[in-house]
């Protein structure tokens, strides 16, 4: 159990942040201690310099003992590399002048016990320790000049901060991205496996995610959700068989008796109104199989160019609508436009679904069917149009249900089981397409939108 909770994507994500922060508080804390231009104590290196210039003083003044403490900071052999500066016990400068550098650090160490010493770029300041001077005390002060010509890293950084940002960020850029990476990682890796499943392929390998607990978990529990969709799938095409076989083993023995009824008794008006409602009843078993098939099996993507996938179809709707007296249009298969392009669909789907919307229009146009072809960034769109009467606004919505009729009358004289256009439409939701119809222009227009899919 503990194990399970140090491995959980909270600790881990929670750990993380703590520790970034931590790692940025301890630096901040830290690099200004590692500025060497901070007061600090003296070395012992740093400790015979000041005593050599005291012993220089005490030679000079026991040579002159009356000599005045400015004509002894201005004598020549007291100029070296070493600028020596005197103050009194209470800290009041002796030279007539001192830099605003050499005043400040001369303010903040007045110990003689604690002599520091400050490193700046061009000098380093050492003291004080104490010197006797004609009886009195006093302290000694002296500057060296650097070797040294510019900066160390910590000094430049400590004086830009901006700059110190900009390190901070470059350091850390990598560290968060490879952070973000390692817990987004697994979870592109199940994206991408769910967009599989989504497709219809209940088929496709999940990731072994070993990040955390939870992730762990999230990809079982997809796993699983999977193998119920495909078990519940596997019972319902069962069902659909089994169904297929008790509705249609009546049909055949109806049938079979309509034709043993015929061939003893002949023709009469009843027995061809039974025939054509067993008829009917056929079509409408195998239009609901097909709702069923479509929202069920699996279908492969497939790249198709234009002209190829509507070749077929548009001539079989050309010859379908001149049996019915009437004029089928289409645009020109041969253009650039369309030669260079190629449409991305489940083709047994794309073309059901196209064919039933153009079938349907042939039906109920009075003359002419249109077809129109619209190539975007996008899109393909698909907008069949026909002189037919108008649909009633409330119900341009409603054709799309199974069985759905504007008019029953109409709806048997043409023999339609109110099934192709719901067809049509779980088509294109399995392409993730739309499709809708709309009065335009005094005609019905009929769009199927597909989307287009690069190659993978």
């Amino acid at each position: 159990m503990k194990l399970k909770f140090l491995n959980s994507l909270f600790v881990r994500i929670f750990g993380t942040f703590w520790l970034l922060i931590l790692l940025l508080t301890t630096a901040i804390i830290l690099l200004p201690n590692l500025d060497t231009r901070n007061l600090q104590p003296i070395t012992s290196s740093d400790l015979e310099d000041l005593k050599l210039q005291q012993q220089n003083i005490d030679h000079f003044v026991a040579r002159s003992p009356q000599v005045d403490l400015m004509q002894l900071l201005e004598t020549d052999p007291l100029k070296s590399a070493h600028q020596i500066y005197l103050t009194t016990t209470k800290g009041r400068l002796i030279n007539d002048s001192a830099p605003a550098k050499m005043r400040n650090f001369i303010a903040n160490s007045d110990d003689p016990n604690r002599p520091l010493k400050k490193i700046n770029l061009q000098k380093t300041y050492l003291g004080p320790i104490q010197i006797e001077i004609q009886g009195k005390s006093h302290y000694l002060y002296i500057a060296l000049l650097n070797q040294k010509k510019s900066l160390e890293l910590t000094e430049w950084l400590i004086d830009k901060p901006l700059l110190l940002l900009l390190v901070a960020l470059i350091i850390s850029t990598p560290i968060c991205a490879y952070i973000a990476w390692y817990f987004t990682q697994p979870l592109q890796q199940l994206k991408q496996a769910t967009i599989q499943v989504s497709k219809g392929k209940l088929d496709t390998p999940f990731p072994d995610i070993k990040r955390s607990e939870e992730m762990n978990e999230l990809a079982y529990s997809i796993q699983l959700m999977v193998t119920s969709l495909k078990n519940m799938l596997k019972n319902q095409k069962r069902l659909l068989s089994d169904i297929s076989h008790e509705l249609r083993s009546p049909l055949t023995r109806l049938n079979l008796a309509l034709a043993i009824t015929k061939k003893q008794d002949g023709e009469n008006k009843a027995l061809e109104r039974i025939q054509i409602e067993a008829e009917r009843m056929e079509i409408m078993i195998g239009e609901m199989l097909d709702i069923s098939r479509i929202q069920l099996n699996e279908y492969e993507l497939e790249h198709i160019p234009l002209h190829t996938f509507f070749e077929d179809l548009f001539l079989d709707a050309e010859f379908e609508a001149q049996e019915n007296g009437k004029k089928f249009t289409y645009p020109d298969l041969t253009s650039n436009e369309i030669i260079k392009n190629e449409i991305s669909v489940f083709y047994e789907l794309a073309y059901r679904a196209i064919e039933n919307v153009i079938r349907n229009a042939i039906k109920y146009a009075k003359y002419n069917i249109i077809t129109e072809i619209l190539i975007e960034e996008k899109n393909i769109s698909i907008t069949i149009r026909n002189d037919g009467p108008l649909i009633p606004q409330s119900e341009l919505e409603s054709i799309f249900k199974p069985f759905y009729r504007i008019h029953e009358s109409r709806e048997r004289e043409t023999g339609g089981a109110g099934l192709g256009l719901s067809i049509a439409q779980n088509a294109m939701l399995r392409h993730q397409g739309e499709i809708w119809a709309e009065n335009k222009d005094g005609q019905v227009h009929m769009i199927l939108q597909f989307p287009r899919i690069t190659k993978q």
